[in-house]
């Protein structure tokens, strides 16, 4: 019986081959699969940007006196600026007051019936917009507002003048605004001939450049945070002389922007006494404007975020987002009575 045969040795060649062959579809495999992550990569991207990141759309039209938006009751004319626009006008003159992140619960009395919760520096110190609320039913109204964020002052006072929604993307404006150029309540009340009167926060004047009264205008710089009187100590010192009788023919619409409890927040939170101190400086500038009003003007006071426990906002939580808004009157024409919704919700959870 003869020897098995040895085998053959592998051709150099046909190796040479197999192993190209297996290393270029390994490299693409790796290469689609790498391909494939970059299209999905940039896909989550793009949704991302034209989703989270909304961009606004602002539009050029802007609303007119003789153009209601639906056609009002009782024959009323429209388009009569002394008389009323679209409505017949209640008031001559408005004041309104922003005190910069003044959260809901700042306002409301403190309940041992709250779960949970304990008494904080900030309870109970700007009792006014309650009290009168409940004591003058017809007068004073509060209620909580939700805030749209994000919820910083630049972008939220854009959305009280133009009633438009902020978007996210446009919180990195906060530090340096632009003017607006759609309508707004600002360019409305000049076109409408009203003089109005800015007080405080400077942020209103890089939006609404050269719209407030030059003579009696005052501006003040709004990013020192540790500074917690200098705003608010000048908008106290000039808006009080323009509400005495013989001031009264010189302007329509004062705003004061107060910052004082929005450094406090920031400096050391919500639970400090500082907090506290700021608050009842707040009920005591109230109070004297509500005795100094006339019943041809309506005072308007509201926060315009709130904030965190730590004293920051930006974001939406349900404390950077629960603002304070309270109207007064002298006249009474809030037509709350019998016990009927006298006592305002404890937090916009609650539904009159």
């Amino acid at each position: 019986m003869s020897p098995p045969k040895p085998p053959h040795p592998p051709d150099p060649k046909a190796q040479q081959y197999a192993l190209s062959v297996r290393f270029k579809a390994q490299h693409a495999l790796t290469v689609g699969f790498l391909t494939l992550l970059l299209l999905l990569h940039a896909l989550a991207i793009y949704l991302f940007c034209s989703g989270f990141l909304l961009s606004r759309l602002v539009l050029p039209d802007r609303s007119e006196c003789c153009v209601p938006p639906i056609q009002p009751g009782n024959g009323y004319v429209v388009g009569n600026v002394e008389q009323g626009c679209w409505f017949p006008k209640r008031f001559d003159k408005a004041v309104i007051v922003v005190v910069d992140a003044l959260r809901y619960d700042f306002t409301v009395p403190f309940s041992d019936e709250e779960g949970g919760k304990t008494r904080g520096q900030y309870h109970d110190q700007l009792g006014v917009l309650w009290e009168t609320s409940v004591a003058e039913p017809t007068r004073g109204f509060l209620r909580p507002f939700i805030a749209d964020p994000p919820t910083t002052t630049l972008q939220r006072l854009k959305g009280l003048t133009t009633g438009s929604l902020p978007t996210l993307v446009e919180g990195g404006s906060n530090f340096a605004g632009t003017a607006i150029d759609e309508d707004n309540l600002i360019e409305q009340l000049n076109r409408a001939g009203k003089r109005i009167v800015h007080l405080g926060d400077d942020t209103w004047h890089a939006l609404f450049p050269g719209s407030f009264d030059a003579n009696l205008t005052r501006a003040y710089d709004s990013f020192n945070v540790w500074d917690l009187h200098t705003v608010d100590n000048g908008v106290t010192e000039h808006i009080f002389p323009l509400l005495e009788p013989e001031m009264r023919g010189k302007w329509d619409v004062i705003i004061g922007h107060y910052l004082g409890v929005d450094h406090a927040g920031h400096r050391y939170g919500p639970d400090h006494p500082a907090m506290g101190e700021k608050l009842r400086e707040m009920d005591g500038v109230v109070r004297r404007m509500i005795d100094a009003l006339d019943d041809k003007t309506l005072l308007v006071v509201l926060g315009d975020h709130g904030m965190d426990v730590k004293g920051d906002h930006g974001g939406e939580s349900e404390d950077e987002v629960q603002a304070t808004l309270w109207m007064y009157s002298k006249k009474g024409i809030f037509g709350r009575g019998d016990g009927i919704g006298l006592e305002p919700p404890r937090s916009a959870k609650e539904r009159s």
